[in-house]
């Protein structure tokens, strides 16, 4: 949440946050249409909702290409390595196990769908973006975001309802792995300190921000007082 805040201190880290993103959900999406194209079952009982308005990569894109330029990925810079590492991950599982990429789908095109909401009234605020620019990976201008979340979610009640118990686990376990690699991700993008107490200012209502700066100072105190303790500064 932290480096989510400070993705808002600039639009040129907003920006070049999105180029991450875009990579994992072109890959993702890549590797569903790869799925979807084998004849993958399990798959398939969600591509109306995927298809439908969830897919988010285009959109992504867009809004590369409006923020940074045609020269967006150069901008961007190098990929991490968990980001390639996730990239290739996905790009395995159409031929050796395509039912897992609908947990990815759930852990990315979801949050898309709904905390994405939330993304792109900050962005618009803070950057002061026009009403139909620059939020493109965010905007669902057919289907709504709630209408596909629903689609998804009620497809995915029915596929569970035929799974055994063991399949269940599996998926379990493959949704914490996603959002273990989309930590890495995050992790490995390079946010300075004071862009995220830069973006939290921003985020905190103006009455609040006393009382935050207050707790900040108080947390500062405990730390350099253990430090004291521990014998790390005199």
């Amino acid at each position: 949440m932290a480096k989510l805040f400070g993705l808002l201190s600039s639009a040129t880290l907003y920006a070049r946050s999105l180029g991450v993103f875009y990579y994992v959900f072109a890959a993702l999406e890549k590797a569903l249409d790869e799925a979807l194209q084998q004849g993958a079952a399990d798959v398939a009982l969600f591509e109306r909702p995927l298809k439908g308005g969830l897919y988010r990569a285009p959109g992504f894109r867009t809004d590369l290409e409006y923020l940074l330029g045609k020269d967006w990925e150069a901008k961007c810079g190098p990929k991490s390595q968990a980001l390639k590492d996730y990239e290739a991950y996905l790009a395995s599982l159409p031929a050796a196990n395509p039912r897992l990429l609908i947990v990815h789908a759930y852990t990315q095109h979801l949050a898309a769908a709904s905390g994405g909401q939330q993304i792109k009234r900050w962005a618009r605020r803070f950057f002061e973006l026009p009403e139909d620019r620059g939020t493109a990976a965010f905007d669902y201008p057919g289907e709504s975001n709630n209408t596909l979340r629903t689609q998804f979610k009620s497809a995915l009640d029915e596929w569970g309802r035929g799974l055994s118990a063991e399949e269940v686990d599996q998926l379990v376990a493959e949704h914490v792995g996603a959002f273990r690699r989309n930590n890495a991700v995050m992790r490995a993008f390079p946010i300075p300190a004071h862009a995220v107490l830069l973006g939290v200012m921003r985020v905190v209502p103006p009455g609040a921000r006393l009382v935050l700066l207050g707790l900040l100072g108080l947390l500062l105190g405990l730390v350099l007082s253990w430090a004291k303790r521990q014998g790390f500064i005199s």
